[in-house]
């Protein structure tokens, strides 16, 4: 009887101790890449680049850090994602709004599992961290460069969103209210362009599906125009033969991002913020504040110019607090 009590007794040690362990999940991050993998000189890159450092900060190695591509198809994001999920990942960073309608799904069949979605913020689940980005402070700092810089007191916005026009105009007025912002429509017909072009001196452009703008100004407007372009939205931005058009970089910086998601995965947190309460959309957004958004300027920036950025990036902080 006593040894029947006590093989029992053994029994169900073992048997919570196995419990315990299969309900402990071990932290393991993977990133699943947009279109075009690496060398895209885009975000994949800019994610690969703050990858790279939180493996070395966090000492990660496979498989507990592990990295795929994707063809682009839905087909295709779906797999890749599922596998992960179930693989155990516990934090899933998916690359670019492309893979919005995959992490929606996929969030919902792997409820324990967070998903981080780069650059957007749009999906409203307890278990998907928006990474978002204030792009308002981003056109704002481009209107003061380009207020600043600018000799005719003409300068375009180039690109189709009302609200980076609103922000961009806000920051040109900061500077001088003699500077006269045109508004620049695109994608539209390469001939508006070069006729809008030919009334300014510098441009801000938000156009990222080709390099036509970067290519039209280089051809036609070489010594005429300067432009104001994003990273790592835009591809061409930091191309070598674009510099000499380039006066100035917005730039969304993935290296904070991917840090605090990391760490967060590796104590088994999230980035939960809340971004839309009435939409339920958590996350965390990146600023000037906590240094997602920055400015980088080239040679061609007058003192001027680097003074009244410097003023203007130390004011939005300000305001921040």
């Amino acid at each position: 009887m006593k040894l029947r009590a006590l093989v029992l007794a053994i029994s169900l040690v073992v048997t919570s101790v196995l419990t315990a362990n299969a309900d402990e999940r071990v932290p393991k991050v993977a990133v699943a890449y947009d279109i075009g993998f690496l060398g895209d000189n885009s975000f994949n890159d800019a994610v690969n680049i703050a990858l790279t450092q939180a493996k070395k900060k966090y000492n990660l190695v496979e498989p507990f850090v592990r990295e795929v591509p994707t063809n682009g198809t839905a087909v295709d994001r779906l797999t890749r994602l599922r596998f992960l999920a179930k693989s155990g990942y516990t934090l899933i960073i998916a690359v670019g709004p492309g893979y919005r309608e995959t992490v929606r799904r996929v969030s919902m069949e792997y409820t324990e599992t967070q998903f981080a979605l780069i650059n957007d913020r749009v999906l409203g689940q307890l278990n998907i961290s928006n990474i978002a980005f204030n792009e308002a402070q981003g056109a704002y700092l481009a209107g003061v460069v380009a207020a600043a810089q600018s000799r005719r007191k003409v300068v375009g916005f180039i690109g189709s969103e009302p609200e980076l026009l609103a922000s961009f105009k806000s920051g040109v007025r900061s500077v001088s209210s003699k500077v006269k912002v045109v508004n620049i429509p695109f994608p539209d017909e390469i001939s508006a362009l070069k006729l809008a072009l030919n009334k300014v001196d510098v441009g801000y452009s938000t156009w990222d599906g080709d390099s036509t703008v970067l290519t039209t100004v280089l051809d036609d407007f070489a010594k005429k125009v300067t432009l104001i372009l994003e990273t790592p939205d835009q591809y061409f931005a930091r191309l070598p033969g674009a510099q000499s058009v380039v006066l100035a970089t917005i730039n969304k910086s993935m290296q904070k991002p991917i840090d605090e998601l990391v760490e967060a995965a590796l104590s088994d947190q999230s980035l939960i913020d809340v971004l839309d309460e009435s939409a339920g959309i958590y996350g965390r957004e990146y600023s000037v504040k906590n240094s997602g958004i920055s400015v980088r300027l080239s040679t061609q920036a007058t003192r001027t110019t680097r003074s009244q950025l410097a003023k203007a990036i130390a004011q939005l902080k300000k305001n921040s607090n």
